[in-house]
Parts: C-alpha cells; sequence; structure tokens
C-alpha cells in the first residue's frame, strides 16, 4: 500500500507541515552526517588513511594502511542498517553505526584495505538509491563497482602481489562474490555470512533479495582460490547448521565453527591463527 500523500503536496499544505518535512529531511542528513563522521573517527583512531576509489558511477569511501608487503589483507564491512523499524522502513544511509569489519583491520598487520560498499560512507551521492543497500545488496552492479575499486587499488600498488578477502556477514557474500572475478584473489575469509542468501531470507521472514546473486546457486568456482567459512555456534542470525550443507558443495571450501560466540564471528586473531581448527 501507498502512503496517503493528502495534504503534503500542493496549495494545501499548510505551514506547520511545510516545517514538519523540512525537520524530517535535517533529521534525515544529521543522521547520516553522524554515522560517516563515526566511521571517518574509528579509522582515523586507527591511523588509517582515507581515500575515495573510483568504482564506475560509484565512489568507494574506503580506508587503507600504507605498509610495506607483497599480501594484502582487503576487508568488507556487513551491510550495516539497509532497513530500519524492524524492516518496515527503508535507511536513508547504510552506513554501519558499528564497523566491525574496520575494527577487525585494527587487529591486523601490514598493508590492508576497508574496501567501501557504494554508497555506504556516502549515500547522499547522486548515484545512490535505496535498492543499492536493499534487494540489489550483492547485485552485478554492486560487484562490478567493488572490482573496479579494488583493482584501481591495486594498480597503485604495484608490489602488491596477492590479497585475502575478508568479509564480515553481508559483506563476507560480497567477498565470495568478487573473489570469483580477475582479480589476484589467492584466498576468501567469509565471516557469519548467509551462503544461500534466499535460505537466509526465508529464515527470518524477509523478502528476497531478487535483484541479487546468491552464492549458493553459483555452478562453477574458480579452483585457484582458498575459501574458507567461519561461523559462531551461537549465532542466531546466521545459524551454522542452516548454511554448512551449502559450504560443503563448493569443491575446496572449509568450515569452521567456532564454541562460545555468536554473530560476531570472527576476529583475525581466530582466522590468521596457524592452529585454526
Amino acid at each position: 500500500m501507498q502512503p496517503d500523500r493528502r495534504g503534503l503536496t500542493g496549495p494545501a499544505v499548510t505551514l506547520p507541515a511545510r516545517l514538519l518535512f523540512s525537520c524530517l529531511l535535517v533529521l534525515l542528513a544529521t543522521a547520516c552526517t553522524s554515522l560517516n563522521q563515526r566511521l571517518d573517527g574509528t579509522a582515523r583512531q586507527a591511523g588509517l588513511v582515507a581515500l575515495t576509489l573510483p568504482g564506475g558511477n560509484h565512489a568507494l569511501h574506503s580506508f587503507e594502511r600504507q605498509t610495506a608487503g607483497r599480501h594484502a589483507l582487503v576487508f568488507i564491512e556487513g551491510d550495516g542498517r539497509p532497513w530500519r523499524a524492524g524492516g518496515r522502513i527503508v535507511s536513508a544511509d547504510p552506513t554501519p553505526a558499528n564497523p566491525q569489519a574496520l575494527k577487525w583491520l585494527q587487529q591486523t598487520s601490514g598493508p590492508a584495505l576497508y574496501l567501501g560498499r557504494p554508497c555506504y560512507g556516502n549515500a547522499a551521492l547522486p548515484a545512490c538509491h535505496p535498492t543499492l543497500w536493499t534487494y540489489s545488496r550483492y547485485s552485478p552492479v554492486i560487484i562490478d563497482s567493488m572490482a573496479l575499486g579494488l583493482k584501481h587499488w591495486l594498480d597503485q600498488h604495484p608490489d602488491i602481489e596477492s590479497v585475502t578477502l575478508a568479509g564480515y556477514s553481508g559483506g563476507g557474500v560480497l567477498a565470495l562474490l568478487l573473489g570469483e572475478r580477475d582479480l589476484p584473489v589467492s584466498r576468501v575469509i567469509a565471516l557469519s555470512s548467509p551462503l544461500d542468501i534466499h535460505l537466509w531470507a526465508d529464515q527470518h521472514g524477509y523478502g528476497r533479495l531478487f535483484n541479487s546473486v546468491n552464492p549458493a546457486e553459483i555452478d562453477s568456482w574458480r579452483a585457484d582460490r582458498e575459501r574458507h567459512f567461519y561461523f559462531g555456534a551461537q549465532d542466531a542470525k546466521v545459524p551454522p547448521q542452516l548454511f554448512a550443507e551449502a559450504v560443503r558443495d563448493i569443491p575446496g571450501a572449509r568450515l569452521h565453527i567456532i564454541e562460545g560466540i555468536g554473530h560476531q564471528c570472527c576476529s583475525p586473531a581466530i582466522w590468521l591463527s596457524p592452529t585454526t581448527p
């Protein structure tokens, strides 16, 4: 059902209604600015350098750690807040209030990139539309943009020969899809990630992401990639038992279920450790 717009357009709009509408716009803009400032502040505290990577029609709000090395870690953030009010209202800005992947980057060493997602950190740009962080969040348009951004970054760092893609939650879905592109990816780490996005939507009673690529439906995977899937045993958002079968359908994929942790699985101390189970 479409909202009733009577009294909100045309000459019948009263001054209080105009003021209310203006206030709503200001509140939305303030909320977006606050989220962006929080993201930038977290990056600055970690000594990261902000940069904008060209991603076709999108400018990717990203951060890097500039140190020497031939292998880089590339982190991809989760879905943040694409909806609000229990999924009934599309968010004006999906930028996460708690950038988990960015915080994990701080716990690593060596060259690293926090690869921005289209419209995250800059949802007010003209090319941004709510479909890009809702139903199309894992679409070819998104993957194309991020692939261009990552390639540009690698072109600026010719000493880096290979990368590990580490994606948290929905960012892990993007890492899997990005890992199938013609990029020097040696390993993909998917952390608390719903490999089957249709199964995930059905589990929670959400509408399916009809304009996104479902990794569980990929028939052929590149053989030159190492793929690890980490789940918290107590994760209620992405229960490991629900997605374990889909992981096993990927040739060479390795499943890791970590006890005593929920959806915030897993920090680099776990998946960078040589003793990881």
